[in-house]
């Protein structure tokens, strides 16, 4: 079955679905009024493929009843005939946009449309006045939407007549919904035959939006003979929004020799969003060039936010010396927020450089606000590095919040059965809250490691209270294993309190194990 055959199939069976389930007044003839009676007789014809009968049928019927229910369906299947009829294609393309603007709301619309596409093909394979035909049925017809399915057909065209009757479409109509469409299409064609176009209207349109889309357009297309119209319209355009949509199509665009202009640009620029725009534009580009502009970059310009974003396009850039110049800012730039930023880069570089970098900072820098910077970004790596670092920060810094902060951070780090840096941090460190935080982060790791620790700090603390949070996390263990260390803390322990949280903690973990040395603890007491 030809193809032609099994789309008026589908068609008639669509139709008859609906004839069945939603139309009861033909499927009950003892009600039928006399329109629809003389509407299922035509379109019997249709199903029997009479088509001169029924082209006729259908037109005394839609005379004869303008205002039914039917006529919309009438119409459909009369400019249907008349293309089964072989009737000129003009006319049966016509019958369609009539049949469309006439019932716009009908249940066949899209069926129309998609007709009136297919015949503008056949239109185009013939040649320039074929062509002419689409345009003057753009121009009679008033609805946007038959225009544009008719640009649709021409965008599958795509040689040079079809994209010069875009052209003189654009040029003629004042319809901003159409021209933004035909944009769209010109960007679909390719530069070839459309970026000269594109390009004026970005020099030139009145509209700031489709100045705005073209410019994007151009810039998807990465058109290099445009460069020297974007960078125009970058540096000297009256729109601040045209001028930044420029910069963002040279980001599209990726040549080298824009470099040295977007270096400019965001140095000089007074607007610090355009400025910003020009470094976000180097980001894309593949040279060994950007390295020495963000650089340039970052010791020129004179806006934060301009030093800022050169600053953070280094951590995408993998190369040594934007480690180093990450570090020159971190450790001795007079900014102290872009020295932030700057740790905050080198902890999301995550390489060992940077790491080695961010243990020179811990260790040079005096700022609490930098120190607490750097370990946050050392937090964001692993492996053993990063706990030294965290681990000496502990012990050597001498603010106490600083010291609790690396403490949080190494737990984040360490593996969770090897708490040995915390046993050694509970024992140097002269804070009491950073000697909690390292007892914390025992109780979190594995329950046998951190038994096994607590139990080492137990018998080495003299602190009676650091003694009952000892026995308090050993409770809240819920191990057996710190079963026997409770119960010598329960029987031995010199002070009372101690004593009587180890029974607290035996009696929470409430095992076989914990009662049985309740009911010793007992007997104990008993015998004294």
């Amino acid at each position: 079955m030809t193809r032609k055959i099994s789309r008026f199939t589908l068609i008639i069976s669509v139709f008859l679905v609906s004839f069945g389930f939603l139309s009861p007044v033909l499927s009950a003839p003892n009600i039928q009024e006399k329109d629809a009676i003389a509407y299922k007789q035509a379109y019997n014809l249709i199903l029997e493929e009479k088509w001169e009968e029924a082209y006729k049928t259908l037109a005394e019927f839609i005379h004869n009843y303008s205002r039914s229910a039917w006529a919309d369906d009438a119409r459909f299947w009369q400019c249907y005939a008349m293309e089964k009829l072989d009737y000129s294609l003009d006319g049966v393309y016509n019958c369609y946009l009539d049949f469309i603007r006439s019932f716009p709301k009908s249940k066949w619309v899209d069926d129309a449309k998609a007709n009136i596409i297919r015949i503008a093909r056949q239109l185009a394979k013939r040649g320039m006045p074929e062509y002419e035909a689409i345009i003057k049925s753009l121009e009679k017809n008033a609805d946007l939407e038959i225009k544009l399915a008719a640009l649709h057909a021409l965008e599958d065209m795509g040689d040079l007549h079809a994209v010069e009757t875009l052209f003189k479409l654009y040029d003629s109509t004042p319809n901003s919904k159409l021209r933004s469409r035909i944009i769209n299409i010109l960007e679909d064609i390719g530069c070839d035959l459309s970026c000269a176009k594109l390009r004026d209207i970005a020099l030139s349109d009145k509209d700031p939006r489709l100045r705005h889309k073209a410019l994007s357009s151009i810039g998807d297309l990465a058109d290099r003979e445009s460069v020297e119209v974007l960078m125009k319209i970058a540096r000297t355009d009256s729109d601040l929004r045209i001028r930044k949509a420029a910069l963002h199509a040279l980001e599209d665009m990726e040549h080298a020799e824009i470099v040295p202009f977007l270096t400019e640009t965001a140095i000089t620029e007074k607007d610090a969003s355009l400025a910003k725009a020009a470094v976000y534009a180097l980001e894309d580009i593949d040279s060994e060039e950007v390295l020495p502009a963000l650089k340039k970059i970052m010791k020129e310009a004179k806006s934060f936010e301009v030093r800022k974003a050169a600053l953070l396009e280094l951590d995408d850039i993998e190369d040594p010396e934007a480690v180093s110049m990450l570090k020159e800012v971190a450790l001795h730039d007079s900014d102290l927020k872009l020295r932030r930023q700057a740790i905050d880069a080198l902890g999301d570089i995550g390489s060992k450089e940077s790491l080695e970098v961010l243990r020179e900072v811990l260790r040079d820098t005096k700022e609490p606000r930098l120190i607490k910077a750097a370990i946050n970004a050392v937090e964001d790596h692993e492996g053993m590095v990063a706990a030294e670092i965290l681990y000496e920060t502990a012990i050597s810094v001498s603010d106490e919040d600083l010291a609790k902060a690396a403490v949080n951070a190494l737990e984040d780090v360490l593996e969770e059965d090897d708490p040995g840096m915390l046993l050694d941090i509970y024992r140097k460190s002269k804070f009491a809250s950073v000697r909690k935080a390292a007892l914390n982060a025992i109780e979190d790791m594995t329950e046998a490691a951190s038994v096994r620790v607590l139990g080492q700090i137990l018998n080495e603390e003299k602190d009676a209270k650091l003694r009952r949070i000892i026995v308090r996390i050993l409770g809240e263990t819920g191990s057996d294993d710190a079963v026997p260390i409770l119960l010598k803390v329960a029987l031995e322990d010199e002070d009372y309190k101690v004593r009587a949280e180890a029974v607290s903690a035996l009696a929470e973990i409430d095992s076989k194990k914990a009662r049985a040395a309740l009911v010793e603890i007992l007997k104990k007491k008993d015998n004294k």
